[in-house]
């Protein structure tokens, strides 16, 4: 029994490169191998099949790492030849043409339906979770069906409390407080600027997303035509280093205040179910949510919504 994992190259640049194998769930190294010229073997023993990352020279392959022998093309980025990692594949090429969120998550749901006791049902379900989005009485009844060792597992148990904060954190609900020790020692709270009497935008982002620099100059015309008249922006910098921080702040000239902390913050996106940034929430003069993750003209719009009441 055991695994073996054969890495093909192109060619010989990655020769003498360290080749990790990493745990999907918790970003662990299980174990590594040597580039030797186009190829690079990995081998072990394993007890149940789980869902790993082949990393590279800072180059990813997902896989599933099952007993027998497990051929990775480098080049396409493809783990094949065994029978979890053929089945992934084959789900893969029936996805290619998938368009919508709700799509993605019925074939995540089958994935995981014919897969529960192997290492594709956790990954399969935690997908399903990222797509589609649900209330909790829904969660309630989807968790019924789960084996009960998926909540060990790091991402799946994420995911479930993200589905648990998103609904606390739901439009029409109010606002969760949450407090940030600044780089000066001070303490700043959501609620110093939420919930006193005017509406407020505030921008969950950081200073190395893409598309968050490009949401500034869209909250940027909104700031300029209705900040202080019945309406406040505020930014919170969120799994970033405070210097990139302020560095970004001068770079794109923000004219808001933003809540920085004196380290890299993740208790304000835990808390309102975020998982991708840059993530928008409008709040109204008492603090109750109206929208969220709204971005561009559709933000636009609700910002001109709220100010013509």
């Amino acid at each position: 029994g055991g695994y073996k994992i054969t890495v093909g190259f192109p060619d010989v640049s990655l020769n003498n490169a360290t080749a990790y194998l990493t745990s999907y769930d918790t970003g662990d190294t299980l174990a590594t191998g040597t580039v030797h010229g186009k190829r690079c073997v990995i081998k072990g023993k394993i007890e149940e099949s789980f869902f790993a990352r082949l990393i590279i020279d800072g180059k990813r392959c997902g896989m599933v790492v099952e007993d027998g022998a497990i051929a990775v093309d480098w080049a396409t980025k493809v783990a094949s030849g065994a029978p979890l990692n053929d089945y992934i594949n084959n789900m893969e090429k029936a996805m290619e043409n998938v368009s919508t969120d709700e799509e993605a998550a019925s074939h995540f749901y089958k994935a995981f339906e014919e897969n529960k006791t192997n290492a594709i049902g956790p990954w399969a379900f935690y997908n399903y979770l990222m797509c589609k989005p649900l209330n909790l009485s829904q969660l309630e009844e989807e968790l019924k069906n789960v084996p009960a060792s998926y909540l060990e597992l790091k991402r799946v148990k994420d995911a479930v409390d993200n589905v648990k904060a998103q609904a606390v954190t739901a439009e029409g609900q109010m606002f969760t407080d949450f407090t940030v020790t600044k780089e000066d020692g001070t303490t700043v709270k959501l609620s110093d600027y939420v919930g006193k009497g005017s509406y407020t935008v505030v921008d969950f982002w950081a200073s190395w997303c893409g598309p968050c620099r490009r949401e500034i100059p869209n909250i940027k015309a909104m700031y300029e035509k209705y900040n202080g008249k019945g309406m406040n922006f505020l930014g919170v910098a969120v799994w970033d280093a405070p210097a990139d921080t302020h560095r970004a702040m001068t770079q794109l000239d923000i004219p808001w205040p933003v809540i920085v902390g004196n380290q890299k913050l993740t208790e304000p996106t835990k808390i309102y179910g975020i998982m991708g940034i840059p993530h928008i929430i409008i709040f109204d003069p008492e603090g109750r949510i109206i929208s969220r993750g709204l971005q561009g003209k559709k933000l636009a719009d609700a910002i001109e919504a709220c100010m013509a009441k």
